[in-house]
């Protein structure tokens, strides 16, 4: 028991609580706790004032139950006006917030990152992270458009943002999946207006889609197609016979062989010995052909630009080339089994080609074919007199170097090399390296699918003895000098010679060497490091970094 003050604080007139926020302790007097310990009875004044406290105490303690219920009303009120409060705060947060504040075209470009771009539809198939059916509507744009009537309002009028589609047509579809598709891809047609659309179809294998229903829907708009990317066996593509002569704005195509292995599956019906599906496309520059022979297609050969086939090449397909007189950009990979040439062959005229890339997949257990063992004969197969920029990409394995002919054009060639293509022979390089004396620029990469550095020391080691008189840039970047080999700094340093030689410029033939790029910096000695810095300082451009994609 504690003894009562006499005096008490003043009460909040709102609750009737004590306004002091600090409460003292009053401990037991002496003598309570005297006589609790023992059996002798109280004074008669003590006895009094027990009797009083007996008395009222009651009544003061009803009082307080009052005030503390009171309290107890007040601290709820209290607790509900903070959350309120709180709620009213992240609310003002998120109605402040600057996505709210967005401007349309931000907002479209935020829209336009959030789908597959045009060049990952044109060049990645479906299947690959990044690229999904458009028709779904669990992806952007659709979902953008849900967020808020404002952002709806802006994404569904930006015609830029609905007309990139990837459309996946499989087997055994039910009339209600197809009724959507119908629904969805008009939708988007509509929302597209009249921009030119870029469009990439999946068909699967052995789906019937001689009259689908989609494909006649988009060929409504055939005429606004701009860039063309198609997934599918053989036997699909006469589907789109009624495209022919509705492409008006067709610039790039590229024809993808769908089915497994590249083998057709077997039809039930007639296939069309040539599709004529892209014969009249006025505007048609670019095609790319993969797993085809590109003889199976009817192309306006004379308008075509750029030609790339991938995979499926045969001695039809080389002869094909005459119909593109006015090809610019040649690109071939090489399938596994190689190309038969008959022994009396004559060379194909392609006189406006400038820029050839050739690709050699051969893995380690597959050597390359016969007709490919030591050098590629393209140059016996095509007569390319303005050929200026030649590129040549191996993709690990072997080396197999085409045997140009001489005098030529070529001022530009660009090797990519894996990591794990060691195995370069030297002489075939030298060869290759000797068979372009007019070289301007040498670039050394990482083929794309590998991006492994390659050891540049046997390629200065050649640099040594073959001179190139009219070297201008030479790109590194896609090699390195290994550090972990003991002749690494003697090389580095007959790399820095090199330069010298080439920077003296106008001394008899020698033309000047402007600009080296290089993946990392060098590691020199004192001397060489003052030759290095010397360079640099009389005009030499230098450039670190990694090798730009191609």
């Amino acid at each position: 028991m504690s003894s009562i003050p006499p005096d008490f604080p003043p009460t909040c007139p709102t609750c009737g609580s004590r306004t002091e926020t600090t409460f003292y302790d009053h401990p037991r007097s002496s003598r309570i706790s005297e006589l609790l310990k023992c059996n002798d009875p109280p004074s008669n004044g003590e006895l009094s004032d027990f009797q009083s406290i007996v008395k009222s105490g009651p009544g003061h303690i009803a009082d307080l139950d009052k005030k503390i219920a009171r309290a107890k009303q007040h601290l709820a009120a209290l607790i509900q006006e903070r959350n309120v409060l709180e709620a009213n705060i992240c609310d003002a947060r998120t109605l402040s917030s600057p996505i709210r504040r967005l401007p349309s075209d931000v907002l479209r470009g935020i829209a336009l990152a959030t789908i597959p771009s045009r060049y990952r539809l044109m060049n990645f198939p479906i299947a690959c992270p990044g690229i999904s059916n458009s028709l779904d509507s669990k992806e952007s744009p659709w979902t953008l458009a849900q967020v808020s009537h404002r952002w709806r309002s802006i994404i569904v009028s930006a015609p830029e943002v609905w007309s990139s589609m990837a459309l996946v047509i499989k087997r055994d579809e039910g009339p209600v999946a197809v009724a959507h598709q119908m629904f969805m891809a008009g939708l988007r047609l509509e929302r597209s207006k009249l921009l030119p659309l870029t469009l990439s179809v999946s068909i699967s294998p052995k789906a019937d889609v001689s009259n689908h229903p989609l494909l006649l829907l988009i060929s409504t708009r055939s005429s606004l197609v701009r860039n063309l990317r198609i997934e599918a066996s053989l036997i699909s593509y006469p589907a789109f016979s009624w495209w022919r002569g509705r492409l008006d704005q067709l610039y790039r195509l590229t024809l993808r062989d769908r089915s497994r292995f590249g083998r057709e599956p077997e039809s039930s019906g007639s296939i069309k010995s040539v599709i004529d599906a892209f014969e009249y496309a006025p505007e048609l520059k670019m095609i790319t052909v993969e797993n085809f022979h590109s003889s199976s297609f009817h192309f306006p050969g004379t308008q075509i630009t750029n030609l790339t086939l991938i995979g499926t090449i045969g001695w039809e397909d080389v002869q094909n080339f005459r119909q593109f007189q006015n090809l610019i950009h040649l690109h071939v990979m090489y399938p596994e089994s190689g190309l038969s040439v008959p022994a009396d062959h004559r060379a194909i005229p392609l006189p406006a080609l400038t820029s050839l890339t050739l690709t050699y997949v051969y893995h380690m257990p597959n050597p390359p074919p016969a007709s490919l063992h030591g050098s590629d004969l393209i140059f016996s197969l095509i007569s390319m007199p303005n050929l200026t920029r030649l590129q040549l990409t191996y993709y690990s394995g072997f080396i197999v170097c085409p045997s140009i002919p001489m005098p030529n054009a070529i001022t530009a060639l660009r090797i990519g090399l894996d990591g794990r293509c060691d195995s370069m022979p030297s002489s075939g390089l030298s060869v290759l390296l000797k068979s372009v004396p007019n070289l301007h620029e040498l670039v050394i990469s990482p083929s794309s699918m590998f991006p492994f550095p390659y050891d540049a020391s046997r390629l200065v080691e050649l640099l040594m003895d073959i001179p190139l008189y009219h070297l201008r840039t030479l790109d590194l970047r896609g090699s390195w000098f290994q550090e972990r080999r003991r002749p690494t700094r003697s090389c580095m340093h007959k790399f820095v010679e090199i330069v010298e030689a080439h920077t003296q410029g106008n001394i008899g033939e020698i033309d000047k060497i402007e600009t080296v790029y290089l993946r990392c910096p060098l590691t020199l000695d004192p001397v060489y490091t003052r030759r290095w810095r010397s360079l640099i300082d009389r005009g030499l451009k230098l450039v670190y970094g990694h090798p730009e994609p191609y």
